[in-house]
């Protein structure tokens, strides 16, 4: 195809084939996962895309062969599928106590290194009698096989959007807080604690509750 960035749907999905058409993106529906353009995005139905972030994960196409986000913090390759599975990966990687990849979202390179963990990952994903495996567990084998330059992408790329929006204003909160200025409040006599401007009250009120529980 003429196309250098596209979307592989691994099944239909009218909303995300809906927008990236509205964004001039070619998407193909295959479950055999090819590497379709220059740049592909492999998108699982049901995933939440961050489309704004799209444009990044192109330019770190320029430099890696593939980007994926993590799953969970907290859940490695030693808490999921089954033990026959975990001890064929371990064999792979040496070490479980590792992170997994949320694989619903994953950006890889048409190059050589991007075609040969395409290739590792379809062959990892069914066992010798073509039993499905645990698909995090896949590419993890694929990943330690095929060696690729592989960026990790924080796992707020697939976090749900209300989340990522509640991150945002935290984080916004945090940087309007750091540049505004303190002032000093007096909390009983001659008793003074910094705050920042605007919140004098609240402070005032936080102290004068526990002087009222400690009975002074």
């Amino acid at each position: 195809m003429s196309a250098t960035k596209g979307i592989v749907l691994t099944g239909p999905d009218a909303a995300i084939e809906g927008k990236a058409k509205s964004g001039k993106l070619e998407v193909v529906v295959d479950p055999e996962r090819p590497l379709a353009y220059d740049k592909t995005m492999f998108v699982e139905p049901g995933t939440r895309v961050p489309w704004d972030l799209l444009p990044a994960a192109w330019h770190f196409l320029e430099r890696w062969d593939a980007a994926v986000p993590l799953w969970r913090y907290g859940v490695t390759a030693a808490d999921v599928g089954m033990p026959e599975e975990r001890k064929r990966t371990q064999a792979d990687v040496r070490d479980l106590r590792v992170l997994l990849h949320a694989v619903e979202l994953l950006f890889v390179r048409d190059n050589e290194d991007g075609r040969a963990l395409m290739d590792a990952y379809r062959a990892e994903l069914a066992d010798a009698d073509g039993n499905p495996c645990e698909k995090r567990l896949a590419f993890l084998r694929a990943m330690y096989r095929a060696k690729p330059r592989v960026c990790v992408l924080p796992r707020s790329w697939v976090a749900e959007v209300a989340e990522r929006s509640a991150q945002d204003s935290r984080t916004a909160m945090s940087l309007r807080k750091r540049k505004t200025p303190l002032v000093a409040v007096e909390i009983g006599p001659g008793h003074y604690v910094q705050c920042h401007i605007g919140d004098e009250e609240k402070v005032r009120a936080m102290f004068a509750a526990r002087r009222g529980r400690h009975g002074r």
